[in-house]
């Protein structure tokens, strides 16, 4: 049997994020990840206004995990520019695929 390929979640919390919006995003990464074939072994929250996606790449290639599901790039982000750089740091510096959870992008090694 195939171990199923490693999955993180990636959320922002905002200050106007409530417990039960939370509790259903969580909700949904995870019913995501199961009908994927994916396993998903952490999620990876980032609090405040501004967000650094650039710790959750090093993250990523330190543990070497090629799958990442957001809820939608506008939840970690209303600015299309900043969509953008998140996505490509994503797939492009740590190698791995994104998910929304209605969409997939990016390229990436999957192993």
């Amino acid at each position: 049997m195939t171990e199923k390929p490693i999955a993180w979640g990636y959320v922002r919390l905002r200050d106007d994020t409530d417990d039960q919006e939370l509790i259903l995003i969580e909700d949904g990464i995870f019913k995501f990840a199961e009908a994927h074939g994916l396993r998903l072994t952490h999620t990876y929250y980032e609090e405040g206004p501004g967000i650094s996606p650039s710790r959750l790449v090093r993250r990523l290639i330190r543990e070497d995990v090629r799958h990442v599901i957001v809820p939608s790039l506008v939840q970690i982000t209303e600015h299309p520019l900043m969509q953008l750089l998140v996505s490509e740091a994503i797939t492009l510096d740590a190698g791995a695929l994104l998910y929304e959870t209605s969409e997939v992008h990016g390229r990436a090694d999957v192993r």
